[in-house]
């Protein structure tokens, strides 16, 4: 056997923000979070603790954060030295975006990092998730979108990995219902996602198999009980489990096949990569992977019905012709997962 396994966050679980901000060290530093967080007051509290070493805030984050208005935000912005992001993954990778020194240009589909020899690719940032799914604080991905050319973008790069995840259960406790289930599920189509992967490794695997279990046993008990600081940090804790994985291995089908549903009907992000998860368990090839998921099938399926998320496709406005189109336009991503790409596509057709 032969695998290698990378990933260079420090991790630091059960903090408290305000607590943490005191005790910082960095100079200069930019924060960026969203205008809720700013209207319940988190901002002029952390600005109370940080005094002269906050320079700028950036509170304008958006949903499916957008190339031009990152631009825009970027030229703006004056000297800092670190980033503390507060957030979910919108905010987490705008920070991304932002941490950059150098230019950024938009070329053949794709985002390239612009920098001089001599200049540092980016800032280091400090990140606060919000939300216990998208992972983006233990992964060098950043996704940006370009709405009005229906174009969804990657930025990545080694160094865009944040210097330390920063776990404070009681920034999710906010979330509503809707939030707590679409986030979750985007932490569970990150550990499958990282599973039928063709990059998986046993570390990867490991920690994709402890984050399903985990969701699957806690997020019908959440979603009755928001206030449960309990689960809210089990639920933190399978986040964080499947970030460590897909941070090795990337995203694979579910998530290519969720972009156009995202981009044009504006489907949440977590529910448009984990409603096609029951059909792809059924489509697994037979080997090592179905192997390992065959104990968690009935759970993963099961929880669907439960907290009453459809996984019927027509019900995320997709028809056999949008299917064609989706299944002809796959980005990269299709090509990390085992499946035979006919198979499904075949038989998503036969639920419509």
């Amino acid at each position: 056997m032969r695998f290698s396994y990378h990933n260079p966050v420090r991790i630091e679980f059960g903090v408290e923000l305000l607590d943490w901000c005191q005790k910082i060290e960095s100079e200069a530093i930019l924060l960026v979070t969203s205008s809720g967080f700013s209207k319940r007051g988190l901002t002029e509290k952390i600005q109370k603790i940080l005094g002269s070493k906050m320079v700028a805030v950036v509170d304008s984050i958006l949903p499916n954060p957008e190339l031009t208005d990152l631009l825009r935000l970027k030229s703006d912005l004056g000297d800092f030295t670190s980033i503390l992001a507060i957030g979910g993954g919108s905010v987490l990778d705008s920070a991304k975006f932002l941490s950059v020194c150098g230019d950024i240009v938009a070329s053949n589909g794709k985002l390239e990092i612009k920098t001089t020899p001599t200049s540092s690719i980016s800032r280091p940032i400090f990140a606060f998730p919000t939300t216990a799914g998208t992972g983006s604080e233990l992964t060098k991905w950043a996704t940006i979108w370009d709405s009005h050319n229906m174009i969804k973008y990657s930025l990545q790069d080694e160094n865009l990995y944040p210097h330390t995840a920063l776990y404070d259960v009681n920034l999710t406790r906010s979330l509503s219902k809707e939030n707590t289930i679409s986030t979750g599920l985007d932490a569970l189509s990150h550990a499958c996602e990282s599973l039928w992967n063709k990059n998986a490794n046993p570390i990867s695997t490991q920690y994709a198999i402890d984050s399903i279990k985990l969701i699957v046993r806690t997020l019908p008990k959440l979603i009755k009980d928001l206030d449960s600081i309990t689960l809210r940090s089990d639920m933190m804790c399978a986040s964080m489990y499947a970030a460590l994985a897909f941070s090795n291995t990337q995203t694979a089908l579910a998530h290519a096949i969720s972009y156009p549903l995202t981009m044009r009907f504006g489907i949440p992000h977590g529910l448009a990569c984990s409603f096609s998860i029951p059909l792809l368990l059924d489509c697994l090839p037979s080997g090592e992977i179905r192997e390992i998921l065959d104990p968690l099938t009935k759970e993963i399926k099961g929880l669907f019905p439960t907290i009453q998320v459809s996984t019927n496709a027509r019900d995320y406005g997709v028809d056999s012709a949008m299917l064609e189109e989706i299944f002809n336009a796959l980005n990269d991503r299709a090509k990390n997962g085992v499946f035979d790409l006919e198979v499904v596509k075949q038989r998503f057709l036969h639920t419509l």
